[in-house]
């Protein structure tokens, strides 16, 4: 492989890892601010700690120690969410379940089949990942918990990860960056289609201008709209 191809790579991984240093932290301060978890999957964030993990065993194997920080910042992240989540009242019995068991399934492979068996099982790990997370911003009828900011770096973030796997013929990271894209533009296109159900869910003003006349305040959101709006997804 030629050097400047290598050098590319390196600085590709560099910002893709730099990405990820604010990646999530939208979510994260978005959830503490509102406790607000309506189409927020906790399987996503619970997958990744699994995966992620998975995918840190591999790239140690393969000595691809560029992409190594960003697992590990990865995993922190989704570490703290995690329990950001569950203090948010959010229920984590399937969730931890599910996790548990793809966390078995990549270290079996790993210590069955070695690093052939576990690079199959992470080509489709990032779907197994994103897939609550899609599926839970789309049943969600205004998924007013979801960050549209950490969704755009994560769409940045998975090309990168993309053109990294391109540049090191790595078919693995290849997929996850194709799979991370269209996953995040799912996300990026609900959030789109119910942008005026979110405006919705805005608490509107009951505190008059200081020159106007004070008057009773009224319910954050009238009556008959909020017969309309479901309690929950």
């Amino acid at each position: 492989m030629a050097m400047d191809t290598i050098d590319i790579a390196v600085m590709i991984a560099v910002l893709a890892t730099l990405l990820t240093l604010v990646g999530d932290a939208p979510q994260i301060r978005r959830l503490r601010r509102t406790g607000d978890t309506n189409g927020v999957s906790l399987s996503t964030a619970m997958l990744a700690v699994a995966a992620e993990s998975g995918w840190f065993i591999y790239l140690a194997g393969e000595h691809l120690w560029s992409a190594g920080p960003e697992t590990v910042i990865t995993i922190g992240f989704n570490a703290v969410f995690t329990a950001d989540m569950v203090r948010a009242g959010a229920r984590w019995g399937a969730s931890i379940a599910g996790a548990a068991a793809w966390a078995v399934a990549l270290v079996g492979a790993r210590l069955s089949g070695g690093p052939a068996a576990i690079a199959v099982l992470l080509s489709v790990t990032y779907a197994v990942q994103m897939a609550p997370a899609v599926w839970t911003v789309w049943r969600t009828w205004c998924p007013s918990g979801v960050s549209p900011g950490a969704w755009s770096v994560r769409l940045v973030q998975s090309a990168l990860w993309a053109g990294y796997g391109q540049l090191r013929e790595n078919r693995p990271l290849l997929i996850l960056g194709v799979i991370g894209s269209l996953a995040s533009t799912a996300v990026l296109v609900r959030l789109v289609v119910t942008r005026y159900r979110r405006a919705l869910a805005v608490p509107i003003r009951t505190t008059p201008p200081a020159d106007e006349p004070r008057r009773d305040a009224a319910p954050a959101v009238p009556v008959f709209l909020a017969a309309a709006i479901p309690s929950d997804a």
